[in-house]
């Protein structure tokens, strides 16, 4: 019976600590009783496991943070929430670090940021691109506007920066390092990321002390506890194994992403038919465009798209448009054996070393090497083999079908499920990919159906592009014609 209320009582606990970590800060915390050690289940109900107060300290002591990661009761009370309240929204958030992680650390070691910074993402918005507190702050770094607007993010009827992947992280790593300039110590800057410098400097002259433990008590409530939300949103994403959890991996083509600055108007439905990547996937990928169309702008819009299309991509807006787009690097497919779109290969582990450092050489990051081989541990050691998903790139988009010798359509998908055992596939010892020959099957095209416009009187095409999500060179194209004019039936788009 105890026990049974003691969990009860954790769970009303994490009830309310959840809006904080996973939302922008907005409820108060009231300081815990600090317990010898917390009990936390597993998500499917299976046995109890214990961290204990030295498990989490060690636990933590092993993660080379830019800050310093104590243990106190908030700390241990956000890992219950992640753990048992909230579980389905962690492994939500856990898998969509996939998608997010390798383009927070590019920015972050771009403007000279500890990577780990990358957790601050997890404490604004699980990282959820579209997140909006009530009072206003949005997107995956959770920008108010005006601090949004001084970084340069717009927001207007067809755009909101705020949730565009891309531009919030620059301005986010751009915040941080001003932050930082200003108070050379991280704790500092991340409490003022929270309420703003001024309060965490009339904390600083309140106090006398410049060390955040000493001086959190002059900060609101909510900032007080933030530090702790980042130091249990770094542990969440490194031992989240440790409590029976695992992650709710997006598809491939949400994993590996690329993206391109673009300065023509186009929509989603044009990158669509030039990459064949899903109408949905584009919208996901690019939540920063409210009408699933990028306006042309000089200044140019950054779209995500699977990194396996971006030559498909380039091809398509160099020939739109008089802005030239290059492709740099190499973006050839080396091998085959997957689905047609991505192949695995296998690379066997030399020397003892971080997942991160590995990821690094081999053009992934230890994310990915983590959830592909099913990995507890953010270390690997020589003889541990690993499978490495790779893509297939498409340098122009047709109506093929690529299967591997004896693949199935009813196959799952590369990265919807986890290998099984320890996550080592047996295979080459070096990195290398299956060579089998692949099958290559041109569909029947059916004839084309198209979405039409009956043009209004004073309708002009730029008025029918904005209508559309389109372009008026698209209309220009699909119709043949230069001009338009009063009852005219237009084609707007292929269904």
């Amino acid at each position: 019976m105890q026990f049974k209320k003691s969990i009860a009582g954790w769970m009303i606990v994490g009830m309310m600590l959840w809006s904080i970590p996973f939302f922008a800060q907005e409820q108060e915390l009231a300081d815990l009783e600090n317990p010898d050690t917390l009990e936390v289940l597993t998500p499917k109900g299976g046995p109890v496991l214990a961290l204990t107060d030295a498990q989490l300290k060690e636990r933590l002591s092993y993660l080379n943070g830019c800050l310093e990661l104590r243990t106190n009761p908030v700390v241990k009370s956000y890992v219950k929430t992640y753990v048992l309240v909230k579980t389905d929204k962690t492994r939500k958030m856990l898998g969509r670090r996939l998608t997010y992680f390798p383009l927070f650390e590019a920015k972050l070691k771009e403007y000279g940021l500890p990577a780990d910074l990358k957790y601050l993402s997890v404490v604004e918005s699980a990282l959820e691109p579209k997140a909006v507190s009530r009072v206003g702050a949005t997107g995956l770094w959770q920008f108010m506007p005006a601090t949004g607007s001084d970084y340069g993010l717009r927001t207007n009827s067809a755009v909101e920066d705020r949730s565009n992947p891309v531009k919030s992280t620059d301005a986010a790593a751009r915040y941080l390092r001003d932050l930082y300039k200003q108070f050379n110590d991280w704790s500092l800057a991340l409490a003022a990321y929270n309420s703003g410098p001024n309060r965490v400097n009339s904390a600083i002259k309140r106090s006398g002390s410049r060390n955040f433990w000493v001086l959190q008590r002059f900060l609101p409530e909510e900032t007080r506890n933030y530090v702790p939300a980042f130091i249990a949103a770094s542990y969440i994403c490194n031992y989240y194994h440790e409590h029976g959890l695992d992650a709710t991996l997006p598809a491939m083509d949400e994993q590996l992403t690329a993206h391109l600055k673009v300065y023509e108007g186009i929509s989603f439905r044009d990158i669509s038919d030039a990459t064949g990547v899903p109408y949905s996937a584009i919208k996901n990928l690019n939540p920063g465009f409210r009408r699933d169309y990028i306006p042309p702008s000089k200044d140019g819009h950054f779209v995500v798209i699977p990194e396996r299309v971006l030559p498909a991509f380039i091809r398509y807006m160099n020939s739109i448009g008089s802005h030239t787009y290059t492709l740099e690097g190499d973006y050839n497919s080396s091998g085959y054996g997957g689905d047609g779109n991505y192949y695995e290969s296998t690379v066997k582990v030399q020397q003892a070393e971080s997942l991160d450092y590995l990821g690094q050489r081999l053009g992934v990051t230890g994310d990915h090497l983590k959830e592909w081989n099913n990995l507890k541990s953010n270390y690997v050691y020589p003889g541990q083999v690993l499978r490495i998903w790779r893509p297939v790139y498409i340098h122009k988009h047709d109506k093929l079908k690529i299967q591997s010798p004896g693949s199935r359509t009813n196959a799952a998908a590369p990265g919807a499920v986890k290998p099984g055992g320890n996550g080592q596939p047996q295979g080459s010892s070096a990195i290398t990919a299956s060579q089998q020959p692949i099958i290559i099957r041109r569909e029947e095209a059916a004839a084309p159906t198209y979405q039409y416009h009956t043009v209004k009187r004073n309708e002009s095409l730029e008025d029918i592009a904005r209508q559309y999500a389109t372009n008026v060179d698209n209309l220009r194209r699909l119709n043949n014609l230069s001009a338009i004019k009063f009852g005219m039936r237009i084609k707007v788009r292929a269904n």
